[in-house]
């Protein structure tokens, strides 16, 4: 069995064929799909195609007046004798996901329903202004968006909200949580147990020789998180079309994120992330196979992923520079919604990018980088005595 591609075929289907992979990747996908399932049970999806006809108007007083005509505001006398508005009542359901949008923008729902065409603009470039100048950026990314500013419309064009592109771009994220979980459970071991279980004299003393068993225990491993990355995104992704239907996909970020300077229509923004998210699952893949290499053991490769999860959920404040820069590429919560309010650039060559343009050519370095590390570990590993 010298041939390299029949050891990737054994490799491959000595992982695939684990009771631990066939249970735990059952487990994360049926999870990834209940999770949005819930979310439109529980009510926090709402699957309105009535909105649709007024894709493509300009939100202007105009649409705004028709608004307040289909949505009434629901009264209460507090103990001191004021009224306050603590709901609505929907008349006409084409404009609940307008005013849906008008309440996440203004912050209550007097704002959201009293909101005219010149406040709603003011208050949507007052926000991006805001996050400007809190951001600590340079002057070159300030210039950066200066101009880009100047050269998108100020005007918002209506564009279906509620989409599966939208409700799948924002959930995104929870798919680097559960692809982490399966990486940890199902390539901590790729390496670390012919050690542990003392197979390790007989490998190397093989005709296959080291450097061709390593290839095929790397491509192997790949290819297993690759796979598990794209059933997790299939099933995330599947279920909210499922749910939210196929079109929409040329609305406005700004629709599912808020302000934003970010002009990009929410299906390349859902393609963006997606590819982000394929390769994320390579790195994971190549991360777990190369401290289950230096370390010949599964428990530190599974502590040190689960370390990387918690680091990410920690918020590094924008003053500490270098830091939090870096930081802002962690890959387990890397695709959230809120990097389309992150107006932090990385230039290459001359030209300066978003995180979300940068991410997929930063993380192959990464990639790369652990690769070597696992190459020099095997190839340096000595059998131990007995």
């Amino acid at each position: 069995m010298n041939n390299l591609g029949t050891m990737y075929l054994f490799e491959l289907r000595k992982i695939f064929l684990r009771k631990t992979t066939v249970v735990v990747l059952s487990i994360v996908t049926v999870l990834m799909i209940a999770m949005n399932i819930g979310e439109y049970i529980a009510g926090k999806k709402i699957v309105n195609t009535e909105e649709k006809a007024l894709v493509g108007r300009v939100v202007d007083d105009a649409m705004l007046d028709e608004m307040r005509e289909a949505i009434e505001l629901k009264k209460a006398t507090t103990e001191d004798g004021e009224t306050v508005s603590i709901g609505v009542s929907v008349l006409d359901k084409t404009y609940e996901p307008l005013f849906n949008y008008l309440y996440m923008v203004g912050g209550n729902y007097d704002k959201a329903y009293n909101m005219t065409e010149e406040n709603l603009y003011k208050t949507f470039n007052g926000v991006i202004d805001d996050n400007l100048n809190e951001q600590y950026l340079s002057d070159a990314e300030k210039a950066y968006w200066e101009k880009r500013r100047a050269d998108n419309p100020d005007r918002l064009i209506y564009g279906e909200i509620q989409n599966g592109y939208g409700d799948s771009a924002t959930i995104i994220y929870s798919v680097s949580i559960l692809v982490l979980i399966a990486i940890a459970a199902t390539l901590s071991g790729v390496f670390a147990d012919e050690v542990n279980l003392k197979m390790d004299s007989i490998i190397f003393s093989s005709i296959n020789g080291k450097k061709r068993l390593m290839a095929a225990k790397m491509l192997a491993g790949v290819t297993v998180g690759f796979v598990e990355t794209l059933i997790l995104l299939a099933a995330c992704v599947g279920t909210e079309f499922a749910i939210s239907g196929l079109s929409g996909q040329e609305a406005s970020v700004q629709f599912f994120v808020g302000p934003s300077a970010m002009d990009m229509e929410i299906g390349e923004a859902l393609v963006r992330y997606v590819v982000i998210m394929l390769i994320i699952g390579i790195m994971f893949s190549v991360m777990a196979m190369s401290l289950s290499q230096i370390t010949h053991s599964t428990i530190p490769v599974v502590a040190f992923l689960m370390l990387l999860w918690l680091m990410s959920m920690v918020n590094i404040p924008d003053s500490l520079g270098i830091l939090a820069r870096i930081w802002n590429f962690m890959p387990v919560t890397f695709l959230g919604s809120w990097n389309f309010n992150d107006y932090h650039l990385v230039p290459v060559f001359g030209h300066m990018l978003t995180n979300i343009e940068a991410a997929p050519l930063i993380y192959p370095f990464i990639i790369v980088g652990l690769t070597v590390i696992t190459i020099i570990s095997y190839n340096r590993y000595q059998i131990r005595s007995r």
